[in-house]
């Protein structure tokens, strides 16, 4: 193996730079990762463009996995040639939150990606706690859908999503569509994904999801009303204040509304929205990452198993391919949404 790597370089806002790095070495309890597939995130967006990381020089990307090619000591040889995804969040351990298992809300955590070194790069160092084991067999893609797989099954589990109520989802970006596959898992007789993007729509009924609804074309309200006499569940994963109140709105008494969207802008609240909270006593939750990070992780291998069966579909997604020389056109086409996009990856060995 050589002793140079090309890794994409973030050394302030809206300067990145494709450059060759000393390839990470492993210590004790760590491996090293060539990585297959990174996915580009959202929240990628405003890190590499305009708020910057936590420092840097960084390299970012948090959706990747690969293939452990390098064990920082004997006792981890075995992974050495395995398949892997690759957890992101490394918390203290040691906080109130992770005492009690909450390592999402850990108040010193680290991040691959954003505070420390990520997957936009031809290796990563990657703490052994942090390895999820795949079967040999999966997509080398699928290595980088993980992270935001878990992340909407996190989504649906912290608001406690019951068998046989009906869901309906605002927002049809990867999360969005995540969350409508897991609602549908779980045995939902109707997921009504929303989005006011009319190939977001085709493409959500292009995943079996009949249901789905263009905000821009049709009347939702009217629509949902047609087959429900509303939704006992509501995940608003656009952070759009028209979603907000519409997903109000649309939420029967004692419901619940799962909050993921982040607003890049301030929002208000109309009286009448504030009264259906308060009158039809309805939960609001706020969701964060993911909660189970201890090895073997349940939540990630329970994405992992429903991946490989088809359960929760990925390949539909994918509308793009970049090499790792090309990450800042990708990260361009999402900020600049120059055209249609779903899920974009960045192929560093490729």
């Amino acid at each position: 193996m050589d002793d140079m790597m090309k890794a994409a370089v973030l050394y302030a806002p809206g300067c990145l730079k494709i450059e060759n790095v000393p390839i990470p070495v492993p210590g004790k309890d760590e491996v090293l990762v060539k990585v297959l597939a990174c996915g580009v995130c959202g929240s990628d967006i405003p890190r590499i463009v305009t708020t910057g990381t936590y420092h840097f020089p960084t390299i970012p990307g948090h959706e990747f996995g690969g293939i452990v090619c390098q064990a920082g000591s004997e006792e981890q040889q075995y992974l050495v040639g395995r398949k892997v995804a690759v957890n992101p969040l490394i918390p203290c351990y040691k906080c109130e939150m992770c005492e009690v298992g909450k390592y999402a809300q850990c108040s010193q955590y680290d991040f691959l990606g954003s505070r420390s070194h990520g997957g936009f790069a031809q290796y990563a160092k990657v703490p052994v706690k942090n390895l999820i084991v795949l079967p040999d067999h999966m997509d080398d893609k699928a290595t980088a859908f993980l992270e935001p797989v878990t992340v909407a099954l996190h989504v649906v589990q912290n608001c406690q999503l019951r068998f046989g109520e009906n869901v309906a989802v605002f927002g049809l970006g990867a999360i969005g569509m995540f969350i409508a596959q897991w609602a549908k898992a779980f045995g939902a007789p109707h997921v009504f994904a929303i989005d006011i993007d009319e190939k977001k729509v085709a493409l959500a009924k292009a995943l079996g999801l009949y249901d789905a609804i263009c905000s821009g074309q049709e009347d939702v309200e009217r629509v949902i009303g047609e087959k429900t006499d509303g939704v006992e569940f509501a995940f608003e994963a656009a952070g759009s204040e028209t979603a907000f109140a519409q997903a109000i709105h649309l939420l029967r008494q004692s419901g619940t509304l799962g909050l993921v969207g982040r607003p890049t802008k301030n929002l208000s609240v109309a009286p009448q929205v504030f009264e259906k909270i308060l009158r039809s006593q309805l939960t609001l939750k706020g969701t964060w990452s993911f909660e189970a990070v201890n090895f073997p992780h349940h939540a990630w291998g329970q994405s992992a198993v429903a991946i490989d069966k088809g359960q929760i579909q990925i390949s539909p997604l994918i509308s793009h391919c970049f090499s790792l020389e090309r990450t800042m056109e990708a990260i361009e086409l999402m900020n600049r949404r120059k055209e249609f996009y779903s899920k974009i990856l960045i192929m560093p060995n490729q």
